[in-house]
């Protein structure tokens, strides 16, 4: 059979990678003995969705697959209805990823999707497939596959057992990607791809959805990690990664024979890394700094004890500074995710979130504004004081980060301040992180009185254009050394 897997469209590029999600089910049907193809619609939002289905429809496939987010759930119906117009309702549909998960009654309620994946979706979209090839109906035997009975009524497939050993699993069919066309580069400007090492997160964080892979730990073997690894530098090219693992760090000891075995293998390879603050320490750091880490991202969210609490993340914020100043002295890149907008939040508590950042020496720092995506704690809490809260199929309009560039309006707003007050503070989080970073550099080269001094004096236009010429005529060479390209310098 011929497998079409579909990333959908949204109106502007979400990711700067591709989705393993697909990937992996790209995998399982060529381990199949299937012929797969991924059409990722959200590599070009400009492109009309028109010009996508066509590309599907020329295809020829046998079978559909999608995968959603609720932000780009609307293109995906839009797209199903296009796609049954034009290959008929005999070429079956199927829906997986978190909004499947989230709200699948709802979803199996659109006319064009035949079934869905509930949960992980990797071993029951194999099942499905078997099924479909051999022309067995027999759904119900198939745990995790929900679908629609002679009647139209949604069935209630149940959730299969999470994956028990992810050695099992075929590496991602990365190669049905254009990945050239992917922007995830490391600070050399060379490719970086992403890898799971792991899946599932024990912790509860109020803003974070868990339905696909869980709240059960598992993980892959070093050897097994080692191995897919060689295959990307052999096959790609590639020494750069991001383990994009919910919590990389979270098994100390399992993490330290990884290390070991990173170093014993010699691989060369650098990498990034998504961590918590209390699940690292300096001899930790060290080590992963001499496996290859160059930079680790921490979710940091809040700078008021309050308000940390109430996401239910469970660190405090001496934590983060011991965290951020272990990290940066091991000589690893710091990258600090912040959100604004959770609830409680006012200007002062904001205000104190985006001076904590300002005051850390994180090489980078992100604020997002709170989004209550259906599935978490967030939404629920929003639901429980707002009964007459409903799902809108319009998510398209809500937004994890904020793109810097102009003001967004925050979807349902669930802070105690105005979305015009908080999309305001959100660009002003960002050109006050900006100031303290730049202001460390003068310090650095300065000291702690001149370095503050001159800073300010450089931010006046007159002065600022000759520090310019000044630095082009190489009349502050140490200076010089403080530009980006010490990032650069850092990761290799």
């Amino acid at each position: 059979m011929k497998v079409a897997l579909v990333g959908p469209k949204w109106h502007e590029m979400v990711n700067s990678y591709p989705s393993l999600g697909l990937a992996y089910l790209a995998a399982i049907a060529e381990q199949e003995g299937h012929e797969a193809a991924i059409f990722d619609m959200g590599l070009q939002p400009n492109k009309s969705i028109l010009d996508e289905i066509k590309e599907i429809v020329a295809w020829r496939p046998d079978v559909i697959a999608f995968t959603s987010m609720t932000t780009s759930y609307q293109s995906v119906e839009e797209s199903v209805a296009l796609l049954k117009e034009a290959l008929g309702a005999q070429t079956p549909i199927i829906i997986g990823g978190p909004h499947a998960t989230t709200l699948p009654e709802l979803t199996l309620q659109n006319p064009h999707i035949d079934f869905l994946v509930y949960g992980e979706g990797e071993y029951v979209f194999r099942d499905w497939l078997r099924q479909i090839a051999s022309g067995d109906t027999q759904w119900d035997k198939n745990v995790g596959l929900w679908y629609k009975d002679t009647d139209g009524n949604v069935v209630n497939g149940g959730e299969r057992e999470l994956i028990p050993d992810l050695d099992e699993l075929p590496f991602p069919a990365r190669h049905l990607f254009q990945l050239k066309a992917y922007p995830l580069y490391a600070p050399t400007g060379e490719q970086m791809l992403t890898v799971l090492t792991s899946r599932g997160c024990p912790y509860k964080c109020s803003f974070c959805f868990k339905g696909i892979v869980g709240r059960t730990y598992r993980q892959r073997t070093p050897e097994n990690i080692v191995a897919e690894l060689r295959e990307l530098i052999e096959r790609y090219g590639v020494r750069n990664f991001y383990f994009m693992d919910d919590l990389f760090t979270i098994n100390v000891k399992r993490l330290e024979v990884i290390l070991d075995y990173f170093i014993e293998q010699n691989l060369g390879v650098r990498w990034r890394c998504l961590a918590r603050v209390d699940r690292v320490n300096p001899e930790l750091l060290k080590k992963m700094y001499q496996a290859g880490c160059r930079q680790i991202h921490f979710g940091i969210e809040s700078g008021n004890e309050e308000i940390l609490k109430k996401t239910a993340k469970h660190i405090n914020l001496d934590q983060v500074r011991q965290a951020i100043e272990w990290t940066e002295d091991a000589g690893i890149m710091s990258k600090g995710y912040f959100i604004l907008g959770l609830p409680g939040d006012n200007e002062q508590t904001m205000h104190e979130t985006i001076e904590f950042a300002a005051s850390l020496r994180l090489s980078e720092a992100m604020f997002s504004i709170a989004t209550p995506m259906p599935g978490t704690e967030l939404w629920e809490e929003l639901v429980h004081r707002n009964p007459e809260t409903a799902y809108n199929a319009d998510f398209t309009k809500s937004y994890y980060y904020n793109s810097y560039t102009s003001e967004i309006a925050p979807f349902m707003n669930v802070s105690d301040v105005s979305d015009d007050r908080l999309s305001k503070m959100a660009i002003h989080a960002r050109k006050r992180f900006l100031e303290s970073k730049e202001t460390r550099k003068y310090v650095r080269y300065f000291g702690p009185r001149l370095g503050n001094r001159l800073y300010r004096i450089a931010q006046l236009a007159p002065i600022r254009t000759v520090g310019r010429k000044a630095l082009n005529l190489g009349l502050f060479p140490r200076f010089r050394q403080l530009q980006p390209k010490r990032e650069r310098q850092a990761w290799e």
